[in-house]
């Protein structure tokens, strides 16, 4: 009797000892899902503060040159050569996006729409990963920085010169993208980056 109750527990611990060691049966290794998402956050924090530091600095320095109305100018011109120069150089694909667009192009899918509806609700600076059609997207909120912002995106009858507004609805007949304060939340960045 002692050599089968022995026999039995050698038996049991062979295999218990050969199923923990069944690849099929062990969990996925989640630290790799960790760090790719860190990466993917990092890579995100990183391409989108490049993005705003090359905008805002063009966007000043143009104000300096000729004022808001410049700057109104160069955005139409010049803000989307610049994101699609640095989508190239970062291998993603880098937008803008708004439930109240100025450019037509950063109008927002019904996707989209849903991910500015959640971030923009939530008043939070955080940024947000999702997975869709075997692309890592990464999200974060846009919010009006400045009161120099205001200039262009403010109340149409206190922030904006008249002048400003004018040279908008002439280059943005269908400009939804005034009637901000300071702090408000402006839309999204949107990285793509590309399958692996």
């Amino acid at each position: 009797m002692k050599n089968f109750s022995f026999s039995l527990a050698i038996s049991l611990f062979a295999i218990l000892f050969f199923a923990s060691c069944n690849p099929k049966q062990q969990p996925e290794n989640t630290d790799k899902n960790e760090i790719d998402t860190l990466s993917f956050i990092l890579q995100g924090d990183s391409i989108s503060a490049i993005m705003q530091r090359v905008l805002l600095s063009n966007v000043m320095q143009a104000t300096k040159a000729g004022g808001p109305v410049y700057a109104v100018a160069f955005c139409n011109e010049r803000a989307m050569p610049l994101t699609d120069s640095l989508s190239q150089k970062y291998n993603c694909q880098i937008q803008r996006i708004s439930d109240k667009y100025r450019n037509p192009a950063n109008k927002p899918s019904k996707n989209e729409e849903d991910v500015l509806l959640r971030m923009g609700s939530s008043n939070s600076g955080e940024t947000m990963l999702v997975s869709e059609n075997g692309k890592v997207i990464y999200y974060k909120p846009i919010r009006i920085a400045m009161p120099a912002c205001l200039n262009c995106h403010g109340n149409a009858e206190k922030d904006i010169a008249t002048k400003t507004l004018e040279v908008i609805m002439q280059k943005y007949p269908n400009d939804l993208a005034i009637g901000y304060k300071e702090g408000d939340f402006r839309g999204l960045w949107k990285i793509t980056f590309p399958e692996e």
